[in-house]
Parts: structure tokens; C-alpha cells; sequence
């Protein structure tokens, strides 16, 4: 893997860690205003700097951290797995099946996804179930197309011939032959996707939409605090940064592993 990929896992396994350990880190409390450290600059005693409410940023960031990753990792998964069902079956079978989930495809891809995102979330009662569900419906048509796509190469060739002729299912093929050479590929369209799903979750939390107040999230924050952009721009940048860099490596790391396992992923 190129040095790139490398340094891209190294900082999102980062990013993994400090969401998955946030309530064991020696920070302050995400959740407690401080009236007499209100909009302090970032010190020794505060990293960050502190909110309108006294709120220590730093340990709002490594909470949000918690939610933001969690949330597109967990969307990334559910589409990734409707996606690679429907395109395995598509794939294989053809016929009505296929027309049936191509059409359902093209359907979903005729409005733009982050439209279709807030539409979806504005539906639902915000919260962080109702963005994984709006990521998780614009996001497993990528998957389909692109599995379906590889699905038709694979069912030509000899080796499930050869299947079919020693008695083996439908089923069997499609889980002991067929999907094995597909999860490399979902594989890497996810880390593809996943800085995707990270601005997304950001976008939805920034209009409200995603978890709600007290609850902090990168999108929120900048939300929370963009009218003291001028008069505390700490307030936002390291909730900005954080969203940046993870999307970011996360796209690094996507492209890195398409680079390593040479895979064409054009989604058109």
C-alpha cells in the first residue's frame, strides 16, 4: 500500500480510537457549562477554547467524534449490505429480477442524494437514527450497480459452470462462489463512501436534522458557534478540522485501496 493509505489508516484508526474510548480520555465533560469560562481562547487549560456556554471544545470534538464516525461507519455498513444482496440477486438472476432492482436503482439516483437526504430526515423525527436511515437509502444504489456490474463478469466464467454441474444451488453459488469475489470490491467503495457520509452527517447536523442539542456533533457545533466566527473562530475551526481531516483520510483511504486491489469504481 502507498505511503498515503498508510498514513490514511494510521489517522483514521486515530479518529476509531478516540470515538470508541472518549468516556475513558482525561477530558472535561462535554456536557458542563462553566458561566465564568465563557468563549476562552485555546490555553493550556483548554485546548480548544471553550463555547458560549463554557463548554470545553476539545472534549466536545472527541465526543462528537463518537456520533459523526459512528453514524456514517454504521450507514456505510446497512448500505453496503442492501446494496451487495440486491446485486448479488440482480446480477445472477437477471431477467424481471434485475429490471425490477436497475429500476429501483435508477430511480434513487434521479435526485441528488443530499437532497434526498434532508428530504428524508426533514420526514422523520430528527435524530441519529433518522441519518443513518436517510444515508443508508441514498447510499446502498452505488453498491448495487457496482456489484451487480462485477457480478455479470463473474457468472461467466468456468469455475461456476463447473458448480452448476457438480449440483451445486443457486444459493450455494451465489454464497461459496460468487459473493466471496464481490466483498473486496463493497469493500473498497466503502472507504470510498465513507468520507462522503461523514460531510453528509455534517450537512444534515448543521441544519438541525442529525442528533439533537445537547448532543454534540461536528455539524452542530459549527452550527451552534458560526455567529461567533469572527469573534471566536476556535469556536468552529476544530470542529470544521475534524470534519476535513476525517473525510479526507477517509477518501485517501478508499482511493488507496481501490489503487492496491485495481479496481475501477466509476459510479458515473
Amino acid at each position: 500500500m502507498s505511503r498515503r493509505g498508510k498514513f490514511s489508516i494510521i489517522i483514521v484508526a486515530g479518529f476509531f480510537v478516540v470515538s470508541l474510548l472518549a468516556p475513558l480520555l482525561p477530558v472535561d465533560d462535554p456536557y458542563s457549562i462553566d458561566l465564568d469560562s465563557i468563549k476562552r481562547p485555546p490555553g493550556i487549560e483548554h485546548p480548544f477554547g471553550t463555547d458560549n456556554k463554557g463548554r470545553d471544545i476539545l472534549a466536545r470534538v472527541v465526543y462528537g467524534a463518537k456520533i459523526s464516525i459512528g453514524v456514517a461507519v454504521t450507514a456505510a455498513f446497512i448500505s453496503a449490505l442492501i446494496g451487495f444482496t440486491l446485486g448479488l440477486v440482480s446480477g445472477y438472476y437477471g431477467g424481471v429480477i434485475d429490471s425490477i432492482v436497475m429500476t429501483m436503482v435508477d430511480f434513487f439516483l434521479s435526485f441528488p442524494s443530499l437532497l434526498l437526504a434532508i428530504a428524508i430526515s426533514i420526514v422523520l423525527p430528527p435524530g441519529i437514527y433518522t441519518v443513518m436511515i436517510a444515508l443508508s437509502v441514498v447510499g446502498w444504489t452505488s453498491f448495487a450497480r457496482l456489484i451487480r456490474g462485477h457480478v455479470l463478469t463473474v457468472k461467466e466464467m468456468p469455475f461456476v459452470d463447473a458448480a452448476r454441474a457438480t449440483g451445486c444451488s443457486d444459493l450455494r453459488i451465489l454464497i461459496r462462489h460468487i459473493a466471496p469475489l464481490c466483498i473486496p470490491l463493497a469493500l473498497v467503495l466503502m472507504g470510498i463512501k465513507l468520507g462522503g457520509y461523514i460531510l453528509t452527517e455534517a450537512t444534515l447536523s448543521f441544519l438541525g436534522l442529525g442528533a439533537q442539542p445537547p448532543t454534540p456533533t461536528w455539524g452542530y457545533m459549527v452550527s451552534a458557534n458560526r455567529a461567533y466566527i469572527l469573534s471566536a473562530p476556535w469556536m468552529v475551526l476544530y470542529p470544521g478540522l475534524a470534519i476535513s481531516v476525517t473525510a479526507f483520510c477517509f477518501n485517501m483511504l478508499g482511493e488507496s485501496l481501490r489503487e492496491r486491489y485495481e479496481f475501477k469504481t466509476d459510479l458515473g
